[in-house]
Formats: C-alpha cells, structure tokens, sequence
C-alpha cells in the first residue's frame, strides 16, 4: 500500500512515503496532536478511500486555540465514548467540553467535502403560534369603551361654572371630570376632540392629546354641536330669542369656525357615520318627529311622526334610536332609516331618554331617572335586553339637552 501524507506545517513539497499500515496510524496522531512536543489543538483530518491501488489523501487543517486573555491550562484527560456511525449518518464528532478532541475516519466511494461543524442549539420558548386574522370583530367589553356625559352640581342655574362634562369608561370605572365649565359633549370619530357646548357662551372644542380649547361658535345659544365623519365640519342648531320660546335653525360650519351655512329648521342635529345625512328633531306643520337632510340642505324628508327626537344613529347608518313620549313619559324607540321597523325598547313609568349607541353598535347608552328615585346612565342590548345601570349622575335643569356620546377608549 502507498500514502501520500501532508502535515499540517508549512511544506515546500509534498513527499510520497510508503510505510505499512501501522507507521500511517501512528504519523496520524502525532498529526493530530501537533507533534510530539506540541499542546495539542483541534485538527479536522479527512480521508478520501478509492478502490485498489488505494491512495489516501489526509489533509489536516490546524486551527490555533482562541487567545482569551487567561493563561492556558491542559485539561485534564477524560474517557469519551466513541460515537458508532450508522449507514444513514456516518458520524463526525468533538468530545465532551475539556477533553481531547477525538475523530473518526470514514471512506467513500467519491470525493466529498466535509459538512461544516454545527452548534447544538440551545433549548428556547416555544414561539407563539401564529392566528389567522378574525373575519369580524370580536364584541368588546363594556370597560373598552369611552363615555362623555354631561354632569351638573346642583344651585345656581345660572351659574357656567356648575356645568362640567365628565368621561367614564363604558363599565362606569375611572370616571372623572374632564372639563369645566361645559355640557352637550360629542367625540370626533378618531376620539381625539371634543365638541361641547360652554353655557351662555357657544360651541367649543377641546384636544384630548394637546389640551387646547378653540371657541368655534361665540353665540350664547348656539349649542349641540357634532362632528361630521371626516371631523372637518360641526353641525349644531342656534335659538334666536329665548331658548323656550324662539326659532331655532341648524347650521353647519367648519371645524376652524369658518364657513357657516344654513340649514332648515330643526334641534339637535346628528351627523350620520357616513356623512351623507343628518338626522334633527323638528315639526312641520302639526307633524312632529325625526327628520333628515344632506348637509347641502337637499333631501329633506320626514322618518317618524311620533313627536319623537334626541337622535343617534346606528354605526352602520342604517337605524335611528330616539326618544318618544308613551302615556306623558319618554321612551326610548328604535327605527329603520326609511321608517319602518319602529320598535319600544324601554317600557318605565320615568324619563329614559338621549339614547346614543356604542362604537361597535353593541349597546345603547341612555339617561335615566330609573322610575323616578334617581338620574343614571344606564346601557342596554339593541333589542331592549339586558337593561344595567351604569352610574348615577347629577342631571342639568334642561335634562333634554344634557346629551351623551360614546367612542373607544
């Protein structure tokens, strides 16, 4: 047999030495241990077998021990069993941490390069498994939703600085006053501003984010503004003459107090979601009910005759909730947009009144004198179910424009 044997030192030439099997054994540990006088570093040897004449190639490749700053220490020698190859994966391993480096040679029929070494990897959390995106969403919570009221201290109606709005979370937790003085607040849709009504002093409108109050609409009795869909534009009604015994017309105007227009007659104006509509309590003629309007003032038409008004419209546009006299007491009804469907959803001997319904048309929050023993913010289903109060509050004097409204938290 011959060999053709490479160390892993610098060569000038390459030697071809025939020496039996036994020599070759021995020149492959002295190589793999540096020599005899050497520490000994880790070699990867390879092995390339050919049938007869049988040439094998060993090709070591040393690889220097990493400077780590500590001096070295010879580890002391521990047994480490011998990995056993199988005919799927023949083997190729390093020893147990601090031992020896050990190898394994194996033969092939064809030259092949060997695998880079691997890491074991080191066990970690299993990783979340990915969902796959609802196809509608989920129904919230009552806590996730944000309430705007309007709250009265009692005394002095004459008093601004009685009125203030307050903000709850939809379960009636965290509640708290959020401006002073105020009443008749409406969210933007994005939630970020707030259109209120300052006594005796206009329409204004508040910046959650910034805290900054802009007088939109400096008219004592211009009140009962709300936000159009894009937050671009207010509509809202104005009294000319005393609030109890004026006329009183509906305007729009824009969010900067620019550009007001008229609108027919008509009180508390609401914008409906997709901006086409607005909905506003008015009579005409000995009719009275829930009438609607494009904001270009076309399109007017009457929705109910029942003496009906405080209107909210649904989230999808498509229903009105209001409130209706039944036997001298308000109730709160529910109706299609073209008058049809008109259903009771409260049935009590006190005031259930200013209905509004929650972002994700879940709930309908109402004000209620709860059979007469105290003002409440209550929260029912669509359908009349599941009637719960939610937190009692102190009621304006002019209880039908005290006006709630609910978006996100």
């Amino acid at each position: 047999m011959r060999f053709q044997l490479f160390p892993r030192t610098r060569l000038a030439r390459r030697t071809v030495i025939t020496v039996p099997l036994a020599a070759l054994l021995l020149v492959l540990l002295v190589a793999a241990c540096g020599g005899t006088d050497a520490t000994p570093e880790v070699v990867i040897v390879t092995a390339t077998h050919t049938p007869e004449p049988v040439v094998i190639v060993i090709t070591a490749t040393f690889t220097p021990t990493p400077d780590t700053g500590e001096p070295d220490t010879a580890p002391s020698p521990t047994p480490s069993p011998t990995p056993t190859p199988t005919a799927e994966e023949p083997s190729e391993s390093v020893g147990p941490a601090g031992a020896d480096p050990t190898a394994t040679l194996r033969s092939t029929t064809k030259a092949t390069l060997p695998p880079p070494p691997t890491e074991t990897p080191v066990p970690q959390e299993p990783a979340p498994t990915p969902t796959s995106k609802p196809t509608s969403a989920p129904q919230a919570s009552l806590a996730s939703y944000r309430v705007a009221y309007s709250n009265f201290d009692g005394g002095d109606q004459a008093d601004e600085f009685k009125y203030s709005v307050w903000m709850m979370r939809g379960d009636g937790q965290q509640a708290g006053e959020l401006l002073r003085p105020g009443i008749e607040p409406s969210f933007s849709a994005d939630g970020k501003r707030l259109a209120y009504y300052r006594p005796f002093n206009g329409i204004w409108i508040y910046n959650l984010n910034t805290k900054a109050n802009t007088h939109i609409v400096g008219s004592d009795y211009a009140e009962f503004g709300g936000f159009s869909p894009d937050g671009q534009k207010l509509v809202f009604h104005e009294w000319v003459g005393n609030w109890w015994s004026a006329d009183v017309n509906l305007y729009i105007v824009n969010a900067d107090g620019s550009g007001r227009t008229k609108l027919p007659q008509g009180i508390r104006p609401a914008w409906s979601p997709k901006g086409g509509l607005i909905a506003f309590d008015s009579c005409r003629g000995s009719s009275c009910g829930i009438f609607v309007v494009q904001p270009n003032g076309e399109g007017f038409r009457q929705v109910t005759s029942d003496a009906g008004g405080k209107a909210s419209w649904s989230p999808n546009g498509k229903r009105i909730v209001y409130s209706a006299a039944v036997d001298g007491d308000p109730e709160i009804f529910i109706v299609n947009l073209d008058g049809t469907g008109q259903k009771q959803l409260t049935r009590n001997t006190g005031n259930d009144t200013l209905p509004v319904f929650s972002p994700d048309g879940q709930y309908i929050y109402f004000l209620s004198d709860q059979n007469g023993t105290a003002w409440a913010i209550r929260a029912m289903k669509p359908d009349g179910s599941g009637v719960m109060t939610i937190r009692q509050v102190g009621v304006p004097p002019r209880w039908q424009f005290s006006r709630l409204w609910v978006t996100w938290w």
